[in-house]
């Protein structure tokens, strides 16, 4: 039979909205009033929390997908900057090699100039001594001169018939 009474008065209530489903009384207007009030406000303050969520998620999703573009900046960065550490090694290597080539290239140019001293060295030896030798067959071209004329001068003064022949050459005595 309560559950008549129940069915009674949901009927009741259906029927007259200013009854209170839960207590059976009648609403009080004042008390529904604020109680409306404050279903607003807490409405309001739903709908600014919600609209502050959805700006706060949007950000969120804004900021991922930043991460995710800078991730891929990154990750391309990181492929250059593996590229050109790569090149920067075979050019390391390549130097390394042409200042190997260099080194020995020096080297070689050390020892041509050291030759090429040497070579000075003994060239000006050479003009000293033939300078040297020219002026030693120089004095004996003259003492030969000098020996031929003091000879030629004795066979004269001993044969005086030469004389005659040295004038019919030319040349005087």
């Amino acid at each position: 039979m309560v559950w008549r009474g129940e069915q009674a008065l949901v009927a009741m209530v259906e029927t007259n909205r200013l009854v209170n489903p839960v207590t059976g009384r009648q609403w009080d207007l004042n008390s529904l009033i604020e109680k409306l009030l404050e279903l607003q406000e807490a409405l309001l303050a739903s709908q600014e929390r919600n609209i502050t969520l959805t700006a706060q998620a949007r950000e969120l999703e804004r900021l991922s997908r930043d991460h995710e573009d800078t991730r891929a900046d990154l990750d391309n960065q990181a492929a250059l900057l593996a590229d050109k550490t790569r090149e920067n090694k075979y050019l390391h290597q390549e130097l390394s090699r042409m200042s190997g080539v260099l080194s020995s290239k020096l080297l070689e140019v050390e020892e041509l100039r050291a030759q090429i001293t040497d070579i000075q060295h003994q060239l000006k030896t050479c003009q000293s001594e033939r300078d040297l030798l020219a002026i030693m067959l120089t004095e004996a071209e003259n003492a030969a001169r000098q020996g031929q004329a003091a000879r030629t001068a004795e066979a004269a003064a001993k044969d005086p018939q030469s004389n005659w022949i040295k004038y019919l050459k030319g040349k005087q005595p």
